[in-house]
């Protein structure tokens, strides 16, 4: 009876693995050869971590120790074209309902949050900003000089230099000007 069982569940999951894997193979546009080459968006995050009761006072008192608050900037965009080079100037503020945070609600509130992000943001400025950019299918994005590596907090207080490869090797550099607005 084991054998059936078992062999049933592994004819169940390899015929559900070929069922939908077919959806790949069809009605995708090729972009080995494409030339597309473009940053489109840049979004800016800060990032700061911080402890949490969960349930306090009670018997299934819980302390969750670095927790991450996530603050995501406004942002007003303009595209730029400086010295030959296109890019985008981004002046950035952020108030109250800047703040995320995530997970079950303990003691500490968005208000507490937010103060504790301000005081950590007059100290940072914008030396610690967490960005992502929108880039054209199948190119990649490298920094170029002392650009901060994307994935990780960097310091945008000076303007950086991004370069978009394209699938077929071609490539732009962009222009990021970070502003304060705060």
């Amino acid at each position: 009876m084991n054998k059936f069982v078992n062999g049933f569940f592994c004819s169940l999951v390899l015929g559900t693995c070929l069922l939908f894997s077919s959806c790949l193979k069809s009605g995708m546009e090729n972009l080995v050869n494409s030339s597309d080459k473009l940053l489109t968006t840049v979004d800016y995050t800060y990032r700061f971590l911080y402890n949490d009761t969960l349930q306090k006072g009670t018997a299934s008192e819980q302390i969750m120790e670095g927790r991450v608050c996530e603050v995501l900037f406004y942002k007003n965009v303009e595209k730029i074209d400086q010295d030959g080079m296109t890019g985008f100037r981004t002046t950035l503020t952020y108030d109250q309902n800047s703040v995320l945070k995530a997970g079950p609600t303990g003691s500490v509130s968005k208000q507490m949050l937010f103060k504790q992000f301000e005081n950590l943001i007059q100290k940072d400025q914008l030396s610690k900003l967490w960005v992502y950019m929108t880039i054209s299918d199948a190119a990649t994005i490298s920094p170029k000089g002392d650009a901060p590596t994307l994935g990780e907090a960097g310091d945008f207080t000076n303007d950086q230099i991004y370069t978009v490869r394209a699938a077929d090797g071609s490539s732009q550099d962009y222009l990021i000007e970070t502003v304060k607005g705060f």
